[in-house]
């Protein structure tokens, strides 16, 4: 029993250092050096949390990180900065506040507490760089206090109930494992929609608009019989919301052949499928313009398909949303002629 309620202390402060290293230093180091916590024997090593030096430099760090964290994209470079601080922070508490302990103990609380530490962070980063993605910056705020207040108030559960502290943190990995694919394929087309951003910046445009993209070999067997001609356009997106046969997010190429035929291809398994866009239906066709990605909308009552294109491709989806709006304007008027 003792054992699981050192573990569970260890992946507690484990995880709640993976969101805010500083914020837990300074509550534990506070709370021992005023006598709000008592150590047991077991926990002697946390002692040096209590030291003033610590708590000092824990204090400073905490109130820059308070405002660094509370700026959109600052936040961002912020946890970019702590990918292994907060760990390697949080296996080192783990390793120390055992004190001395069969060495075998010892090396489970270090890989525990940083195992912890890094999913949290992970999680935390992730959720911050998709808030970014939102022009308001009240989002990241109210992030931000609630992480503070998560931290501060998880580090004293942690002391005070540590084998409920190590529940929590038990099912967050399960939890993380089950969610990590998902959570990587979001950050990971993030992260190139920032370089992207970056590239617009340099003026690097990353699609013309006046003809197509060079396809992998792969997809450029995908496409139909003539597809190339000069009036043809290839763009390079993800799908969004209500592309048939797609998932959510899926790399691909929209393509545009003349002004009537408009298909995405994508990869399903091992093999690259088209996915034919009826436009005979839609209404309206939209841009939505956001910080690091623009959306091309195709409505069709109620019903509406999202794709997805990075800034270095604007002005493409703008030569792309000019054709088919052309083409709709096109298809309205053609009855009364």
């Amino acid at each position: 029993m003792q054992t699981i309620q050192l573990l569970g202390t260890v992946m507690g402060l484990g995880f709640v250092a993976g969101i805010n290293l500083y914020a837990t230093v300074l509550a534990v180091g506070l709370g021992i050096n005023l006598g709000l916590i008592r150590l047991a024997p077991e926990l002697a090593g946390l002692s040096a949390l209590g030291h003033p030096l610590v708590i000092g430099v824990a204090a400073l760090m905490y109130a820059m990180e308070f405002f660094a964290d509370k700026i959109p994209w600052v936040d961002s470079m912020w946890d970019a900065l702590h990918t292994f601080i907060r760990p390697l922070g949080a296996a080192w508490v783990g390793a120390t506040a055992l004190g001395e302990v069969d060495p075998a103990l010892e090396v489970a609380a270090f890989l525990l507490a940083g195992g912890v530490a890094f999913t949290t962070h992970a999680a935390k980063s992730g959720v911050r760089l998709i808030a970014n993605s939102s022009p308001e910056p009240f989002s990241n705020i109210a992030l931000s206090l609630a992480e503070d207040a998560f931290a501060l108030g998880g580090a004293w559960v942690t002391m005070r109930y540590p084998t409920a502290a190590g529940l929590v943190a038990a099912g967050f990995l399960v939890a993380f494992v089950l969610v990590a694919p998902r959570l990587f394929r979001v950050l990971r087309a993030h992260a190139a929609a920032l370089a992207a951003l970056v590239r617009s910046w340099l003026g690097r445009e990353g699609g013309a608009g006046d003809h197509f993209e060079p396809l992998p070999d792969a997809y450029a067997a995908a496409l139909p019989a003539g597809f190339g001609r000069p009036a043809d356009l290839v763009v390079r997106c993800r799908a969004g919301r209500g592309v048939a046969g797609a998932r959510r997010g899926q790399p691909g190429y929209l393509c545009l052949q003349g002004d009537d035929d408009l298909f995405w291809l994508g990869r399903r398994g091992f093999r690259v499928r088209r996915h034919p866009i009826d436009l005979g239906d839609a209404h309206e066709v939209g841009v939505s313009r956001g910080v690091l990605f623009d959306d091309l909308l195709l409505r069709s009552g109620p019903r509406t398909v999202r794709f997805r294109f990075t800034r270095d491709r604007r002005h493409a989806l703008e030569t792309l949303a000019r054709r088919l709006q052309a083409r709709r304007i096109e298809a309205v008027a053609s009855p009364a002629a």
